[in-house]
């Protein structure tokens, strides 16, 4: 499991632990790093952002009629003011972090560890049914996960748009996969991709730049765009029962919110501010949204949330990433008690960060000018991989596209070029089927579905290739989806049909 690249462990995931395909719905969005931002800056004020919305939400829950007391004397830092402890908010998040740091990359099975083995404060109910799970009935942690649209993965999201604030890709599979280890829900997973575009948005704009109306429905429209198409399911909400999702309240919702400035306190009740993640996640954009340059006015709007503490660090974390640390008043700062250790965990996510190509705003520079250069080299191994694609030579044609791909990756987004791999690794899976050679046919046939996962004839090649080794359940899984894209085509119904017949029979 830890030797392997993210898009094999993202199908590992969907096919062994029926993880919701949210890749298949992907719109990719261009993050692009700048090179007058600090990042260093970003990362921190994202990072004590968290914490800070986690411990003033914890301590001045339920004690709103002394709200601005209470603010007023921890800024002044006088005799009341207190030195305050973090939750699980930040636990998990820290947990993230360093998981991600000791191994410089993103290994959920070490994640899902951490969560059984650290003490967590005032954990929720699907994460201690996870630990149950996983530690005491001893269910791989893969399978471990509960099917719960609550706030506990969005909340702890954060680390990963600091290490890929310019390669939306990336973030979206790990996003999507750490919000699947405790919640396999397609409504959890979502939320941690939009609030995780919506913190690297935020990353790559200048503090205080956001003043538009036009720039405010930009920033709503792409963190929408990044879960179109994912939730499937039918969802309620708690306020008045009517059908409602997380793409529809923030594409729709939100963002008419914003448009026709509608009082927040109103569309709170409205929506609800819950931990379930349709109130908390959208509340939490509009109060960000409602004062994006007004750091002390965004916390106090957060304070009459239910799920204050929660509300808090979402909201609080897009404003640190969009104003950076040194734009926190250093009056929430001072109050943190582990504000050391943050600072230590968000400078080591900065330097992680630098490993990633796609984060360096120079680089990519530089990529945009030798692009003509780069694109003769592609141009040259792509028609030697169609020449022999024609020519039914699949072996050849796979060679010179893996050869491509190593060295252009940036090519595999090509969707010309998509189409002709996708025939080179289907051709040479066909050769391979015919000639008996199933496990091999098999792996050239999942080659070619990580192009396209919604692609009915390589589902209904690897149904035939499962039939083969005898392996009905999953025959019949791939059949099923080959039929649900495309009923019209004939093969996949016969294929189905085949296997359902076979499996009635034993």
């Amino acid at each position: 499991m830890y030797g392997l690249s993210l898009e094999e462990l993202y199908n590992f995931l969907v096919e062994e632990a029926d993880m919701p395909p949210f890749m298949e719905y992907n719109e990719n969005i261009n993050l692009v790093p700048a090179s007058n931002v600090e990042y260093r800056d970003k990362i921190r004020g994202a990072l004590v952002s968290l914490a800070i919305g986690d411990v003033y939400g914890s301590y001045l829950e339920g004690q709103l009629s002394r709200e601005v007391e209470y603010i007023n004397n921890f800024l002044k830092g006088d005799r009341y003011a207190v030195s305050l402890n973090i939750t699980d908010d930040t636990e998990m998040t820290i947990m993230l972090a360093e998981s991600l740091i000791i191994h410089q990359g993103f290994y959920p099975e070490d994640m899902a560890n951490r969560f059984v083995r650290q003490s967590i404060t005032q954990m929720g109910n699907t994460i201690k049914e996870f630990i149950y799970n996983y530690r005491d009935r001893k269910t791989p942690w893969y399978k471990s996960g509960v099917e719960s649209a609550g706030n506990g993965a969005v909340m702890r999201c954060a680390p990963i748009a600091l290490i890929n604030y310019g390669d939306f890709i990336s973030l979206k599979i790990m996003a999507g996969i750490q919000s699947a280890i405790t919640h396999m829900d397609q409504m959890a997973i979502a939320s941690s991709i939009a609030h995780g575009t919506a913190i690297a948005y935020l990353m790559n704009l200048p503090p205080f730049s956001l003043k538009e109306k036009e720039d405010l429905c930009k920033f709503i429209a792409t963190c929408g765009k990044s879960i179109k198409g994912i939730e499937t399911n039918v969802y309620r909400t708690r306020e008045n029962n009517q059908i409602a999702n997380l793409y529809t309240r923030l594409n729709i919702e939100l963002m008419e919110a914003v448009q026709k400035d509608l009082d927040v306190d109103e569309t709170r009740e409205r929506w609800g501010s819950g931990a379930y993640v349709l109130e908390s996640l959208p509340y939490g954009l509009l109060v960000f949204l409602n004062s994006p340059n007004d750091y002390e006015k965004i916390l106090k709007q957060c304070l009459m949330a239910r799920d204050t503490d929660t509300v808090a660090s979402l909201a609080l974390t897009l404003a640190g990433a969009y104003l950076g640390f040194n734009h926190i008043p250093k009056g929430y700062i001072n109050k943190l008690k582990n504000l050391e250790e943050i600072l230590a965990l968000a400078d080591r996510l900065f330097e992680l960060s630098l490993k990633n190509r796609s984060n360096n705003p120079y680089r990519r520079m530089r990529e945009n000018i030798s692009e003509s250069k780069s694109q003769d080299e592609i141009d040259k191994l792509m028609w030697k991989g169609i020449k022999y694609n024609k020519q039914e030579h699949y072996q050849q044609s796979v060679k010179y596209f893996e050869d491509l791909i190593v060295q252009h990756p940036e090519a595999k987004k090509n969707e010309r070029i998509k189409l002709h791999i996708i025939e080179a690794y289907e051709g040479l899976g066909t050769k391979l089927l015919k000639e008996e050679a199933y496990e091999e046919a098999l792996k050239y046939f999942k080659k070619a579905l990580a192009y396209d996962l919604n692609h009915p004839i390589i589902l209904c090649d690897l149904a035939i290739t499962y039939l083969n080794l005898d392996d009905l359940n999953k025959a019949e899984k791939y059949a099923r989806r080959s039929v649900e894209i495309a009923p019209e085509y004939e093969i996949g119904r016969e294929v189905l049909e085949a296997i359902t017949s076979i499996k009635r029979k034993s």
